[in-house]
């Protein structure tokens, strides 16, 4: 794969009561790294009943978008790699039937701050190997003997950068979906009453998804258009935005995605939440992390 210059990757953050730099006896890198990427502290994580420690690290502070990928796409210039790692726009027809996002998700401006879906894990994995060569390339205030690995994170690396220092079940800390002005805090398939059906042959309570379940804003998505831009809602304490909901992002060690989608319930986006991951969907997209090694 060749490699030439790039541009900062794009995106302007706010973080709100985030670890705003690392601790003194981190290496501090230049701004032109650190606004885009977050440092994550190592931590204790408690999943299936197992106690993990995860070691510290750098996480996109926001889902890779359609703009980011495509300049991945653009930069090489290998035409079977091109196609081995194409978006697979195609998904929206198959699984939704809607050949307007099939045509425009991935291509079209108003998406660019989007979250990309459709891509494979090994297409995920390889974005992250080129963002380790394009960093090699960069002054981002690194010593001479010090280098960035970027990869997809563990799951308990991905629960650890979610949890923000704090314990959750979501990002924000709270149990709670909405804030105190009934705002709500990701994007998620946000279902009623109107939803909930009784089964009179079972007894069990179903839901049930009103007409028009794709692309009206707000219907069922809390006022996003299917998938918010990356850098909606707030930023959890570490600086990350839609850890819950929205996207749900591929893991590196296991055939599943974390932190719920667009069309998990509420429920299905906590922290520690899971889907089946086999294949490109438009549930599902990724964001890489960054370990900092000896060269």
């Amino acid at each position: 794969m060749k490699v030439k210059c790039i541009s900062v990757l794009v995106g302007l953050f706010v973080i709100t009561t985030a670890l705003k730099e690392p601790p003194k006896n981190v290496i501090k890198l230049k701004k032109s790294f650190t606004s885009n990427y977050a440092y994550i502290p190592n931590g204790l994580v408690n999943l299936d009943d197992r106690e993990i420690e995860t070691g510290a690290f750098y996480m996109f502070r926001t889902e890779v978008s359609n703009l980011n990928y495509a300049e991945f796409l653009n930069f090489l210039e290998d035409a079977e790699l091109k196609e081995k790692y194409a978006v697979q726009s195609e998904n929206w027809k198959e699984n939704f039937n809607s050949e307007p996002f099939a045509e425009y998700y991935f291509t079209h401006p108003a998406y660019e701050n989007h979250p990309v879906v459709n891509i494979s894990a090994e297409a995920a994995a390889a974005y992250c190997d080129w963002l380790t060569l394009v960093y090699e390339t960069m002054d981002i205030g690194l010593p001479d003997d010090m280098k960035l690995v970027f990869r997809l994170p563990t799951r308990a690396e991905w629960v650890n950068a979610a949890n923000g220092g704090i314990t959750g079940p979501y990002a924000w800390g709270g149990p709670k979906l909405s804030n105190k002005q009934g705002d709500y805090l990701a994007n998620f398939a946000n279902f009623g009453a109107e939803n909930i059906h009784r089964n009179e042959v079972t007894g069990e309570y179903e839901i049930v998804p009103l007409p028009n379940y794709m692309g009206v804003a707000g219907d069922l998505n809390d006022n996003a258009d299917v998938l918010a831009p990356v850098s909606a809602y707030s930023s959890n304490r570490f600086g990350l935005k839609n850890m819950n909901g929205n996207a749900a992002e591929i893991l590196a060690d296991s055939e599943q995605a974390a932190g719920g989608s667009w069309r998990s319930t509420g429920y299905d986006i906590r922290n520690e939440s899971l889907i089946a991951f086999e294949e490109a969907s438009p549930e599902v997209g990724f964001r890489p992390i960054a370990i900092l090694t000896k060269k």
